[in-house]
């Protein structure tokens, strides 16, 4: 029987979709890129991605018995296995791309002795698990997550507020417009494009569905607000110069944080946020890969297990390879690869809707 589930509960993995990426791996970017003006490249990115959003909540909402892999099964019957692969593999390189990043950080500043395909293991062994317990148990783990990550939102900002500079976003533009609209573009598509996600398990599942669209802005509104925040923060209280140095931005700032003058290491608690989104993505793709395997292959459920091991194998073998024996700290070195996928992706849901309103007509 498929999991019933209301639309706050579906939408509060909106967060985790959208502000995933940006800790870990857009943040040291956009810093980079767009330097002082960053902000603003942000804003720009917001409205960029809000036309996105618009796009893949009609695409979400059509045909609301299919999920997304039905869905391009339905209207391009003849080329629905390339494009479902397609879409399979960019699935598991985001996976493997953000797991990655975690593990990087636990190793470089929690576990330093621990060997790094040791913290991997457990990662990916923690968001398989999740995962196959379904998308009812994912939703529960995301909905803890929404409550904990806006109340240790509410307790960095107001720790870190009078410790901004205003003299510290100054000049506000000091790099050339080509730059922030790069970033721009880019922030847009890591924002926004993760929420196709959403689709993973048909529209019908969801009970209240009047109020989807409501609770679906709502938490895209609200996650922006949370990274333009953090943003900043970060260079309010340490300058762009300064931020620019840092691999983890945001929490090379949450070290600012001090309790009464007394309490120290705050920012271990308020970066496990970002942990949570990573690991509710984490889980949330993994039940797509392994959904959309099932489908497009038509396995059975014993070999449909057999399959999901195997899988989890050649992704831990693919990140001890192709990241871990590399030394890539900085994650604007390979920020461009995704955008690839995620423009694939933007491309299937328009050509979708565009075909859907042929077929109408």
């Amino acid at each position: 029987m498929k999991d019933k589930i209301n639309s706050f509960c579906m939408s509060t993995i909106i967060l985790s979709l959208c502000c995933a990426s940006f800790y870990g791996i857009f943040s040291s970017y956009i810093v980079n890129t767009s330097k002082s003006a960053s902000l603003i490249s942000l804003l720009i990115g917001f409205i960029i991605s809000l036309f996105i959003s618009m796009l893949i909540h009609k695409f979400i909402i059509k045909s609301k018995e299919l999920n997304y892999t039905q869905k391009v099964k339905i209207y391009y019957p003849k080329l629905s296995f390339i494009i479902n692969i397609i879409s399979i593999l960019c699935s598991i390189f985001g996976y493997i791309l953000i797991t990655y990043r975690l593990t990087a950080f636990l190793s470089n500043e929690y576990l330093i002795e621990t060997p790094r395909f040791l913290i991997s293991l457990l990662i990916l062994c923690l968001t398989y698990y999740t995962s196959s317990k379904g998308i009812g148990t994912i939703i529960r783990v995301s909905v803890i997550t929404f409550f904990i990550s806006i109340a240790l939102f509410i307790f960095d900002a107001g720790s870190l507020i009078t410790q901004i500079k205003l003299d510290n976003f100054l000049p506000l533009i000091d790099v050339k417009y080509s730059n922030i609209i790069t970033s721009s573009l880019v922030f847009s598509m890591y924002f926004s494009v993760p929420c196709i996600y959403l689709n993973v398990i048909s529209f019908n599942q969801i009970t209240d569905q009047n109020n989807f669209s409501k609770y679906y802005y709502l938490m895209i509104t609200l996650s922006f607000v949370i990274i333009f925040v953090s943003l900043f923060t970060s260079i309010g209280v340490n300058g762009i110069n300064i931020t620019k140095m840092f691999d983890y931005p945001v929490y090379s700032t949450l070290k600012r944080i001090k309790l009464f003058s007394a309490l120290d290491s705050l920012e271990n608690i308020s970066i496990s946020a970002w942990f949570l989104f990573i690991i509710n993505t984490s889980n949330i793709m993994l039940l797509y890969i392994f959904s959309s395997i099932k489908e497009v292959f038509n396995f059975k459920d014993k070999t449909n297990t057999i399959i999901k091991v195997i899988i989890m194998i050649i992704i831990f073998i693919i990140s001890n390879i192709i990241f871990f024996n590399n030394n890539l700290n900085e994650s604007y070195k390979y920020i461009y690869i995704p955008i690839i996928f995620l423009g694939i992706t933007m491309l299937i849901i328009i050509s979708i809707l565009i075909k859907k309103k042929r077929t109408i007509n």
